[in-house]
């Protein structure tokens, strides 16, 4: 049977959210891959969402989210965000305009509330967020290439994440390292479709994704120290592209895992982990127990309340709900 996805839904929630392109086809070209960003911005601002780490690759993507469930509480505030979504432009000749709206707003009729209550049900939601964005970027995408049919191999993954910093700033490195691990660069800082790039590029809205992972620290205290997540101690890019990057070989990393050794984190995580896309959640033992008798219906009936813990490096208290049995490193 197919596992159900994790669905925080009475709080806020943090995710990582993940697709492939069709086939795992590596269609995405650099000026798609910028009007993927900006699409993911508007419908995040639209939806409640707070971007804290992204990466976009030619084949497929990851956000590192914070899905905010309280909604607008006012018609001022419920047009604002719509027009957030519709900046720079009509979304489709069949959608309702920001002026079109604000007039059904103002007269506060039974349709008015039909549609007052249809956009707040896009809101707060993390399946709407992620199905709107993929559908709206598919639209588009097909209509500048003169495509039919789907662009995306599946609906979307995600794993649960807990509020920690650790937890969040693992998982944010472990995206912003994906164009390190394609060999692509040697820095994530100079891969521009990634989070880490635009905050060091001065992009506010990437910087304050960092900020929030560090609890609303200044920039330069949380880059400072995410830096070592991402690096290790010396907190700087190793080798070059032309160099074996200081790695460990692939036959020596699973010999140091199938004997209970542990590499170096930031070293670790420049290698394709399921933990981080197949874990269903991750975080403390006492979240991810929370997140078992809150959503029993996700697990088997004979899975009894037991977790993980993550192998191949010291992950501090992190524990992950599948106790994934073979092929976690690539």
């Amino acid at each position: 049977m197919k596992r159900k996805r994790i669905i925080v839904s009475k709080q806020d929630g943090i995710y990582h959210l993940m697709s492939r392109c069709c086939l795992g086809e590596h269609l995405l070209e650099d000026g798609e891959k910028e009007m993927f960003i900006r699409m993911m911005h508007k419908q995040a601002a639209f939806c409640g969402v707070d971007l804290l780490a992204y990466s976009i690759m030619s084949n497929h993507f990851h956000i590192l989210a914070r899905v905010r469930h309280e909604k607008p509480q006012t018609d001022e505030e419920l047009l604002h965000r719509f027009r957030l979504l519709h900046e720079g432009g009509r979304l489709s000749p069949y959608s309702m305009t920001p002026d079109a709206l604000e007039k059904a707003l103002e007269r506060d009729d039974e349709e008015s509330q039909r549609v007052r209550e249809a956009l707040l049900a896009r809101m707060g939601d993390v399946s709407v967020f992620m199905r709107e964005l993929k559908q709206r970027f598919s639209i588009w995408y097909n209509h500048q290439n003169g495509n039919r049919g789907t662009l995306w191999m599946e609906r979307f993954k995600s794993l649960v994440v807990e509020p920690s910093l650790q937890a969040m700033a693992t998982v944010a490195a472990y995206i912003d390292l994906n164009a390190v691990r394609s060999k692509q660069v040697d820095d994530p800082a100079d891969y521009r479709f990634c989070s880490y790039a635009a905050a060091m590029g001065g992009k506010s809205s990437a910087m304050e994704g960092y900020r929030l992972i560090y609890g609303g620290r200044s920039f330069a205290d949380a880059i400072a120290a995410y830096r070592l997540c991402l690096f290790g101690k010396g907190a700087k890019p190793k080798g070059d592209l032309d160099k074996d990057r200081g790695m460990i070989s692939e036959e020596k990393l699973n010999e140091v895992v199938r004997s209970g050794g542990k590499v170096e984190m930031p070293e670790l995580l420049r290698r394709r982990i399921r933990y981080f896309s197949d874990g269903m959640a991750i975080g403390s033992k006492l979240f991810l127990k929370e997140i078992y008798e809150d959503h029993r219906e996700c697990f088997p009936q004979s899975r009894k309340a037991r977790f993980a813990r993550m192998k191949g490096s010291d992950w501090g208290e992190l524990q992950v709900v599948r106790d994934l049995k073979v092929n976690v490193f690539g």
